[in-house]
């Protein structure tokens, strides 16, 4: 008997057989694979790459939700794709899942109040954004134009929402790369840039211009914006996951933040 053949011929039926979990009763337990997608530049506090590792706010939540003990049989695999892509992705069901506003102009998407659930109780998480400034000049005006007293120049990175409350008039600067705004706070070329600055109204983080080693910035309190940001699936995985997804939904806000949010707490 040719052993070679034979062996060969049992592995490549082997590989050919559907992949299983473990066995539960005598029934196999099949595993499910959700396709979550990331920026693939760098979003700080949201998704980042540290010392070559995904790290950043969305990926932690979703971590803490898709534990072994609630999805034992769930797997998440970490998407990159440019942001524009990831909703694209997201509407033709390319991929399952993201963390992201509410926007009316989503198509084929799913959110949690399409599911019967109130969108304000299926907030996953609020980012506080600030405007920071440098003492002197530069804070005055920003002060005067967060009182509605006049315009004041405003550094902000591309794809930044610009929503702001109607009594105060900043003129943006759009810039694409995200350290321009930095330099251009420092060289007084604007007044204040914008920055996330807290999460969930209640716990502050460290700034990226902080966290990139600025040290002469103030963030000004309050936070002119929230932005509440929510689970939201492709309607293929939704359709395909009904009972899965909706229990995605529950266990999001039994997570941990206040632990999660400590990471990224300012250095004292």
């Amino acid at each position: 008997m040719n052993w070679f053949r034979y062996i060969s011929k049992f592995l490549l039926v082997a590989l050919m057989l559907p992949s299983y979990g473990v066995l539960s009763a005598g029934k196999p337990v099949t595993q499910t694979i959700i396709a979550f997608c990331v920026p693939q530049s760098d979003v700080y506090p949201f998704s980042f790459t540290r010392n070559g590792v995904l790290t950043g706010i969305n990926p932690d939540i979703i971590e803490q939700i898709f534990t072994e003990t609630r999805f034992p049989n769930v797997t998440i695999d970490f998407v990159k794709r440019p942001w524009k892509r990831c909703n694209a992705d997201l509407e033709s069901g390319e991929v399952d899942m993201m963390i992201g506003g509410y926007d009316v102009d989503r198509k084929r998407v799913v959110y949690p109040s399409n599911l019967g659930f109130e969108l304000n109780d299926t907030v996953v998480s609020n980012a506080e954004v600030c405007f920071s400034t440098i003492a002197g000049r530069q804070k005055q005006k920003t002060r005067l134009g967060m009182q509605g007293k006049t315009s004041f120049l405003v550094g902000i990175e591309a794809g930044f929402s610009k929503k702001h409350s109607p009594s105060i008039e900043p003129q943006w600067l759009v810039l694409f790369n995200p350290i321009e705004k930095y330099r251009m706070l420092e060289k007084g070329r604007v007044d204040a840039i914008v920055q996330v600055c807290a999460m969930d109204g209640l716990y502050p983080i460290e700034t990226k211009a902080e966290s990139k080693g600025f040290t002469n910035f103030e963030t000004l309190y309050p936070p002119y914006l929230s932005n509440p940001a929510y689970i939201i699936f492709s309607e293929k995985f939704a359709n395909t996951y009904q009972v899965l997804v909706k229990k995605i939904i529950v266990e999001a806000q039994n997570i941990d933040k206040a632990m999660l949010y400590e990471r990224y707490k300012p250095s004292d």
